[in-house]
């Protein structure tokens, strides 16, 4: 059985019809209906990366971008309290400040102390990111690094956390503290770049 379709032309062409099958209808509400299910995975498809790219930008400004931040805040405080005013010579900065502490007493050196703990609570706070963050790192040297920083912070925290209990001994700190590493801040702004 065939339908017969006479539109505008078949006046034009003397008020010949053309007939069309049912199977030719068919095929082409088939493609239409394959072009508007392409269109809808196209869709779907934009939709989802501009998802993801929303979702990563979040996470670049609120976890990649404050380590950055606070790496930048650690690095002046620790250039502060290495300068000489600040140092014992040939001593660390946990070293110096239980040295001066105990030379002239916990409140005159108030000010080293806050400096300090704020170094604390920064490294805590940068831990806490980098764990958030972790799983999302696009670079490998992200992942090494991190971790060296991690165990550096928890090292770090451990000393300063004691640094009152050996004033009040009379001891002292042991001679290797652990390094800053120094590879972390590099490893953050190539991470950034990747992320962006």
């Amino acid at each position: 059985m065939s339908a017969v379709i006479a539109g505008p032309d078949a006046t034009r062409t003397g008020g010949v019809s053309i007939p069309v099958s049912r199977v030719a209808l068919r095929g082409r509400w088939g493609q239409i209906g394959a072009l508007l299910v392409a269109a809808g995975a196209l869709g779907l498809w934009v939709h989802d990366r501009v998802v993801l790219q929303e979702a990563r930008a979040q996470l670049v400004a609120h976890e990649l971008q404050p380590i950055a931040t606070l790496l930048q805040e650690n690095r002046s405080l620790i250039r502060e309290l290495q300068s000489e005013a600040a140092a014992e010579k040939d001593a660390g900065i946990l070293e110096s400040y239980l040295d001066r502490i105990r030379r002239d007493g916990v409140p005159k050196h108030a000010d080293m102390k806050q400096r300090l703990d704020m170094l604390a609570e920064n490294n805590t706070a940068l831990v806490t990111l980098i764990k958030a963050y972790a799983p999302h790192a696009k670079t490998a040297a992200f992942v090494a690094e991190s971790d060296r920083f991690r165990n550096y912070a928890s090292a770090w925290r451990d000393r300063w956390n004691s640094v009152m209990e050996l004033f009040m001994a009379g001891g002292n700190y042991a001679v290797a503290g652990v390094p800053l590493p120094q590879g972390f801040t590099a490893a953050v702004d190539a991470e950034l770049a990747a992320a962006r």
